[in-house]
């Protein structure tokens, strides 16, 4: 078999078998095989806090450089899809779910190591094939290859960005605020603390400050993007709420640290915060699942 049956074989054997989000077992178990039939030494990396989550790897080499070749194996539902979700040819095309996202992408990794090992191509390093839980969702499988692999000199992610080659892709710090209040009727002029307009002005604070231009070493000037995504607050109309809760996206980049970021958002969020009777705002991480 050439290199295009070989290519289109390991895509249809990944895209006939459901892996809808929080359901990847049967997944990652052909994932591993495809691995190992391939060449590559695999192993099981439970995802940490998440049970049932597992990443699966494929190994190559040992030695310096180190680089990983990662996707996730997971996929979004199956409802309300036009073609076969588990796989049709039509032509020259192939349908199903999670062939571009992002199946294709881990078929094609596995396609060019196939190429390698049948060409007897020595790596000068260690390779390493990551298949990562629950992108779609929790992102647990994406924490937990940054944990495993910390002293990688490189990672290339297989998903489909336009493509192109993204270089430098940003990260995600899952920022959740919580502001307290002080409960009171609305009847009251000036009674209580309104925590939704501490949260409003806290995260508006934060948008304002992060929305910012920075320099990004081998790319050069990157603007941040900054999104509140979900807020959450009060119990009814003539009551000052005492809780709000608002979630938002922040990227960053390389050499930024969230540990870094994080420091930043608690200052600017006590600083607006300041002149606000009877509130404060607490800034952690937590990334919301989707809901639909």
């Amino acid at each position: 078999m050439n290199d295009r049956p070989r290519s289109e074989s390991f895509l249809e054997r990944l895209v006939a078998v459901p892996s809808v989000s929080g359901d990847e077992a049967a997944i990652v178990t052909v994932c591993r095989d495809l691995m190992a039939e391939v060449g590559l030494a695999t192993r099981f990396r439970p995802c940490a806090g998440v049970e049932g989550a597992v990443n699966v790897e494929g190994l190559l080499g040992s030695a310096r450089p180190k680089l990983c070749l990662a996707g996730h194996l997971d996929t979004l539902p199956l409802e309300g899809m036009t073609v076969n979700p588990l796989g049709e040819r039509r032509g020259n095309r192939y349908y199903g779910r999670g062939t571009t996202d992002m199946k294709g992408g881990l078929a094609a990794v596995l396609a060019a190591i196939d190429r390698l090992m049948r060409r007897g191509v020595r790596l000068p390093g260690q390779l390493v094939v990551v298949g990562t839980a629950s992108e779609e969702t929790l992102k647990c499988g994406g924490y937990q290859l940054a944990q495993d692999h910390q002293d990688a000199d490189g990672v290339v992610c297989a998903e489909p960005s336009d493509g192109r080659v993204a270089v430098a892709a940003t990260g995600s710090l899952a920022l959740r605020l919580d502001a307290y209040g002080t409960g009171a009727h609305s009847s009251v002029p000036g009674s209580g603390g309104n925590a939704i307009l501490a949260a409003q002005a806290a995260a508006k604070a934060v948008v304002d400050a992060l929305t910012e231009t920075v320099e990004v070493r081998y790319i050069g000037p990157r603007r941040r993007a900054v999104n509140v995504g979900v807020i959450r607050g009060g119990i009814a109309q003539p009551v000052v709420p005492s809780r709000c809760t608002v979630w938002l996206d922040v990227r960053y980049f390389v050499d930024e640290t969230a540990g870094a970021l994080m420091n930043r958002i608690t200052a600017v969020c006590n600083q607006v915060v300041a002149g606000m009777s009877g509130v404060r705002i607490e800034a952690s991480q937590q990334r919301l699942d989707y809901e639909g």
